[in-house]
């Protein structure tokens, strides 16, 4: 993989059989491609997290809400997605790691530009839910979290690669409740300064 700095709109055209003209008359340059690639893929997933975070605040009426049912609104969306077996799961979990780990400023941007309200809303919710955490710290630990979510996807259908036989598959639900059973844990864990 030569990854996104080193794929031309050529490359990209090549193998999605289309015509360059058409790629560059709809999107213009790559960046803007890219762009496009994240608004349809990750936007929904932030929709779903915003409405079910909304849902979980009005049902607290004011009072601080309750850590698993936020962790589960975060969550929730991008399991249900990773389970879908009409979309091309694998692929953009692939390119989301890779944008993520590639030391590319405007990708960077890109990514953030489609996260920075959610995660704002999130992290606040975190923290009533949490009132004795820092925020420092739980910038951490949601890290964590997002890792464990993203391995998880993209291993959970590879079962033939676990180093156990497990007597089932994980679905959809099952995997959702041991990773917001598994980041409250962790979110609520005590840290030695």
């Amino acid at each position: 993989m030569r990854g996104i700095e080193g794929v031309s709109i050529r490359d990209i055209t090549q193998a999605a059989g289309v015509n360059l003209a058409a790629i560059n008359y709809h999107f213009g340059t790559k960046s803007a491609l890219a762009a496009e690639v994240f608004k349809h893929c990750i936007d929904p997933l932030n929709v779903r997290r915003l409405e079910l975070l909304d849902e979980v605040e009005k049902k607290n009426d004011g009072r601080p809400p309750k850590l698993e049912a936020v962790l589960e609104a975060m969550i929730r969306p991008a399991v249900e997605r990773g389970f879908d077996n009409d979309q091309d799961n694998e692929t953009f979990l692939r390119l989301m790691g890779r944008c993520l780990s590639e030391p590319n400023a405007e990708i960077e941007q890109l990514v953030r530009a489609h996260f920075d309200k959610v995660i704002r809303r999130f992290d606040a919710a975190f923290l009533r839910a949490l009132p004795g955490l820092k925020p420092e710290e739980l910038f951490w630990r949601l890290k964590f979290m997002w890792g464990a979510l993203h391995y998880s996807l993209l291993t959970c259908g590879k079962q033939k690669h676990l180093p156990v036989k497990l007597r089932k598959t994980l679905d959809a639900e099952g995997l959702i409740q041991r990773l917001v059973t598994f980041t409250a844990a962790g979110l609520r864990a005590s840290i030695s300064d």
